[in-house]
């Protein structure tokens, strides 16, 4: 274990909990749904419906808000977590959320170094945790479990331990609908690692584990048929949640005029737009830096989810997208690396925008 990797991640984790105990004192946003100074602060807005789904199993409903869009391996380890513990529900997600992001770190380390250097590796875990949406990583929102299989499911690949492989992306493909976009990945890694020999896959069996997405997945569409009659269940109650497929030119147009001419963008509840846009025009230019510096496999899963999240017509949440879909992170990482002053330049005002967005988000402004 890498004593600098420790030494980031408690800083990362010092630095929000004092921002996040201290905002709490401050005035909240008053239009929204969120709980009282009670709960620990970053357990705000869908935090409420994890655990929710965990006591009291889904709900589904046309017409409004309901539960089976929200996908189930989080309620699950967080009902798992209560039948031995039976702590608070937000103490409990917020000691599991801690815990899975020094896992995901310290395993992210662990991922570039098989590509790169050591220092370069300790600048793509910074990167990482002090992306700005990354204080979501705390809040009781199965983020950082998505983000912690998502880089276990490409760190075992690499490693050439398929099972491994498998059972980390069939647990991400029940974390967040966007986890079965790992299964293309992992497969082409497994036709790599035996120079496309394609008959490979008639020959030896040892790759079956890498479908477990598919029945995972698979399985949570049955569970919907059972319980409400239709497969995709958890797809028609996302469009109550303002999330469907449209034109993504055409509905983002519609957006931006939406924000940009219905409220002030600087100061009133439409500013979080601002975030939104700034992170997707960073993905552009994170894209382009990735390109020629990131393996490719591991960029075909950032294009996949970030491309069916544009297919939903909208920019909210885009850097939590990005976070979520980490390899295109890992191009501007490399990038500083190489440059010492923008780095410490870029790193300065990432760690601000990250605590100026967290304690918006623990007084329960709409920042997504």
């Amino acid at each position: 274990m890498n004593k600098k990797v420790v030494v980031i991640f408690f800083i990362w984790l010092g630095l929000l909990l004092a921002v996040g105990f201290s905002s709490v004192h401050f005035s909240t946003y008053k239009g929204g749904t969120c709980l009282t100074k009670k709960q620990l602060p970053y357990y705000r807005w869908d935090s409420f419906w994890y655990t929710s789904i965990a006591r009291h199993g889904y709900t589904f409903s046309e017409a409004k808000n309901s539960s089976i869009a929200f996908f189930p391996l989080y309620p699950l380890v967080i009902k798992a977590v209560y039948s031995v513990s039976h702590l608070r529900e937000d103490r409990l997600s917020f000691g599991l959320n801690i815990f899975f992001s020094f896992l995901a770190v310290l395993f992210l380390y662990r991922l570039a170094k098989i590509d790169y250097p050591e220092k370069t590796s300790l600048v793509v875990a910074l990167v990482f945790l002090f992306f700005p949406p990354a204080y979501f990583f705390l809040s009781g929102y199965p983020d950082v479990l998505f983000a912690l299989l998502a880089i276990l499911s490409l760190y075992f690949a690499r490693k050439k331990e398929w099972g491994k492989t498998g059972a980390a992306a069939g647990l991400l493909a029940i974390t967040k609908p966007y986890g079965i976009f790992m299964l293309p990945v992992i497969l082409i890694e497994y036709a790599w690692s035996h120079n496309w020999e394609m008959k490979i896959f008639f020959k030896k069996l040892d790759w079956w584990p890498l479908l477990l997405p598919l029945f995972s997945f698979g399985g949570f569409m049955f569970f919907n048929y059972w319980q409400f009659g239709t497969p995709i269940a958890f797809l028609t109650a996302q469009q109550t949640w303002g999330r469907s497929l449209a034109d993504p030119a055409l509905a983002l147009l519609a957006e931006a005029k939406h924000y940009l001419f219905t409220g002030n963008i600087l100061t009133g509840s439409n500013f979080p737009y601002v975030i939104y846009l700034a992170s997707f025009v960073f993905s552009i230019v994170a894209g382009v830096l990735s390109w020629s510096r990131v393996r490719k496999t591991y960029l075909l899963f950032s294009v996949l989810l970030l491309l069916s999240a544009l297919l939903t017509g909208t920019l909210t949440s885009w850097g939590r997208y990005m976070l979520l879909g980490f390899p295109v992170l890992i191009g501007p990482a490399v990038y500083l690396s190489e440059r010492k002053k923008l780095f410490w330049v870029y790193l300065a005002l990432s760690v601000l925008t990250m605590l100026f967005c967290a304690s918006f988000f623990v007084r329960c402004f709409p920042f997504e």
